[in-house]
């Protein structure tokens, strides 16, 4: 059955707002028979309302969390490179015997420990920077996959409701929500 594009607009805006789905996502992936069906279906999306809000609070603070540990862990200041780089500059800058003592209380006196201290160092943020890129890509991962489960769980909640709303009826449905808080 197809309608036409101002009543699938209409009846969009209606499911957005009785499921607290984005009116794009509904758009881009229901078919006009499915929005049809789920616009005779308004009360029970409403109820289900509360319970995604909730979940994209919960994953928003869970997101906020992992991004905070990211911004921690991504710190530059923290980081004994950065605080080595900065001794490092911090001594160069230094003239004469200052240098040479500054040099000296690390072991850093000829010229060959020096060169090797700033490959190393040169070395160190290169695997910084790697291992940074790979936990961000773990992440990234995580965070895509949690969404994915989301999206599965939310799709077999509505298939159960639609079985048990077909063959119990919707009252049941309501008693098993009710038990459930998921209005």
């Amino acid at each position: 059955m197809e309608i036409n594009k101002k009543e699938r607009k209409n009846l969009i805006r209606k499911i957005s707002k009785a499921s607290g789905i984005a009116q794009y996502a509904l758009e881009e992936k229901m078919e006009d028979s499915q929005i049809i069906e789920a616009s005779n279906h308004l009360d029970v999306l409403n109820l289900l309302k509360k319970a995604n809000d909730y979940n994209r609070w919960c994953q928003g603070q869970k997101t906020a969390e992992a991004n905070a540990k990211l911004k921690e862990f991504l710190s530059i200041e923290k980081s004994e490179i950065y605080q080595a780089g900065q001794w490092l500059i911090n001594c160069l800058s230094k003239k004469g015997q200052e240098r040479k003592q500054s040099l000296l209380e690390k072991g850093l006196v000829h010229k060959e420990d020096y060169n090797e201290t700033v490959l190393g160092l040169r070395e160190s943020l290169k695997e910084y920077k790697e291992l940074t890129n790979k936990e961000i890509d773990k992440n990234i991962n995580n965070i895509s996959q949690i969404e994915i489960t989301n999206d599965e769980l939310r799709r077999q909640l509505g298939n159960i409701q639609e079985y048990i709303t077909n063959n119990y009826g919707k009252e049941e449905w309501e008693k098993i929500a009710k038990y459930f808080k998921l209005n």
